[in-house]
C-alpha cells in the first residue's frame, strides 16, 4: 500500500515530479520605496555597515535611500565605489582590507552583478580576516558577515543567488568562489531601474532569459525549478514588444526585475550550462559585457539539441515562432559587431571543451565539436 501511496505522489497532472532539494534562504522585500518601509531591519544587523556600489553619473537614488535609513537608524556607515566590472580577487581583497579596519557588521551591495559579487566576496574575506583572495577559490567553508542586496539592474539575479564570480588575472578568466554566500535580504524596488540605459537594460535582460533557460534545460533542474523558470518565460513574453519598440515603462521594468529575481532562484538551484561558461573568453578577451555575451551565445546552443521538447516550449512560452525568430530578436537586442579569428575561436574552443565540468549539466553528448558549432555559428555570421 505504501509503494502505491509513493508512486502517485510523484505525479501531478501528466507531468512526473522527480525527487529533488530547493534551498532559497534569501528573504525577498519586493515593491516600489521597499528599503524605506522596512528600515528597521538594517538595525537588526549591527551598527557598522559597509556599502560597495559603483559610481553614477547624476543621482544615485538606491545609495541615497540606502544612506537615508542608515542615518535614521543609526547606523555607521562607510561607502566604496571601487568595484569595477567583473571585479577581480585584487579588488575584493583589497577592499575587504578597508571594511576589516572598519569592524563593519554587514555589508550592502548596490548595484549589477558586479557590486553585489564583490559584497559576497569582500563579506568571506571580512569575516575570515587571516583568508586572502585566492582562499576564496579553494576553501568552500567560509562564512561570510550578513550580506544585504538591492539590485539596480535587471539581469544576473545576484540578489538571491549564491554565487559570486569574480575575474582571475592570473589564469584570464572569470571563476566563482567556493563559498555559497545567500543574501540575507534582496530588495528589490523597480524605480532603480528607471534610469538604465537601453543598451544595459537589454543586455541585462537578456542575461535574465538565458539564466532561465540554461537552468530549464540543465539535468540539474527539478520539477520545482523547472515551473518557476516557466514563470520568468511567460512573463518575458509580456516584455518583448516592448523591448522591440524601446518602451520600458515602470511596469515592464517590474516585470523585468522579476525575471532577473527568477533567473537568480533558479540558477542557484542548477548552475549554469555551456553558454554561461563559454562567455567568460568574450568578457575577458573582447570586453564584451557578460549579459550580451551570454546572449550571443544562446540561440546557437539550443540548436545543438537534438531533442527538442524542451526548446520547443521554451519558444512556446517565450511568445517566439520558431528559434530562427528567437534568434533574430536577440541579434536585434544585442546590436553586436564582433571581430573574432578561426584561430581565437579554435583557441577558445580547445580550452574550454578541456574543462570536462562545464559539460556535466547538459542534457545530451557534447564536447569540443559542439563548442565550436555553437562559437563559429554565434560569432562568425
Amino acid at each position: 500500500m505504501r509503494e502505491i501511496f509513493c508512486e502517485k505522489s510523484k505525479a501531478f497532472g501528466d507531468m512526473a515530479v522527480e525527487d529533488f532539494r530547493f534551498y532559497m534562504p534569501t528573504e525577498i522585500i519586493y515593491g516600489k520605496d521597499c528599503i524605506r518601509k522596512n528600515k528597521d531591519i538594517f538595525a537588526r544587523y549591527g551598527k557598522k555597515a559597509f556599502i560597495i556600489t559603483y559610481q553614477i553619473p547624476g543621482r544615485h537614488y538606491a545609495l541615497d535611500d540606502v544612506t537615508g535609513v542608515l542615518e535614521e537608524e543609526g547606523i555607521e556607515y562607510s561607502v566604496c565605489t571601487e568595484i569595477e566590472e567583473n571585479p577581480s580577487t585584487e579588488t575584493v581583497e583589497r577592499v575587504a582590507e578597508i571594511g576589516r579596519a572598519k569592524n563593519i557588521d554587514f555589508v550592502v551591495g548596490i548595484g549589477g552583478g558586479s557590486p553585489i559579487d564583490a559584497a559576497k566576496a569582500v563579506g568571506v574575506l571580512i569575516k575570515n580576516p587571516s583568508s586572502k583572495g585566492m582562499d576564496l577559490f579553494q576553501d568552500a567553508n567560509l562564512r561570510s558577515v550578513p550580506i544585504f542586496a538591492v539590485p539596480t539592474t535587471a539581469g544576473t539575479g545576484a540578489e538571491v543567488a549564491h554565487f559570486s564570480v569574480l575575474t582571475r588575472n592570473d589564469i584570464h578568466t572569470k571563476q566563482a568562489i567556493s563559498p555559497r554566500i545567500f543574501p540575507a535580504i534582496a530588495f528589490l524596488d523597480a524605480k532603480y531601474l528607471m534610469g538604465m540605459p537601453e543598451r544595459i537594460t537589454r543586455a541585462t535582460a537578456i542575461d535574465a532569459l538565458c539564466h532561465c533557460i540554461e537552468s530549464y534545460v540543465s539535468t540539474a533542474s527539478s520539477f520545482l525549478s523547472r515551473n518557476i523558470a516557466e514563470i520568468g518565460f511567460r512573463t518575458f513574453s509580456e516584455c518583448v514588444s516592448n523591448m522591440r519598440a524601446g518602451n520600458y515603462t515602470y511596469e515592464i521594468r517590474e516585470k523585468q526585475l522579476l525575471i532577473s529575481t527568477i533567473g537568480g532562484i533558479v540558477n542557484t538551484q542548477t548552475g549554469s550550462c555551456l553558454p554561461h561558461g563559454m562567455s567568460y573568453c568574450l568578457t575577458h578577451f573582447k570586453k564584451i559585457p557578460h549579459g550580451l555575451a551570454c546572449g550571443l551565445l544562446i540561440k546557437e546552443y539550443l540548436a545543438i539539441f537534438k531533442d527538442k521538447t524542451k526548446i520547443n516550449r521554451i519558444m512556446d512560452l517565450t511568445g517566439f515562432a520558431s528559434l530562427d525568430a528567437f534568434g533574430s530578436f536577440i541579434d536585434d537586442m544585442l546590436q553586436l559587431d564582433i571581430k573574432v579569428t578561426e584561430a581565437e575561436i579554435e583557441e577558445y574552443a580547445t580550452d574550454f571543451a578541456a574543462q570536462k565540468h562545464r559539460f556535466k549539466r547538459h542534457p545530451e553528448p557534447a564536447g569540443k565539436e559542439e563548442v565550436l558549432r555553437i562559437y563559429r555559428n554565434s560569432l562568425l555570421k
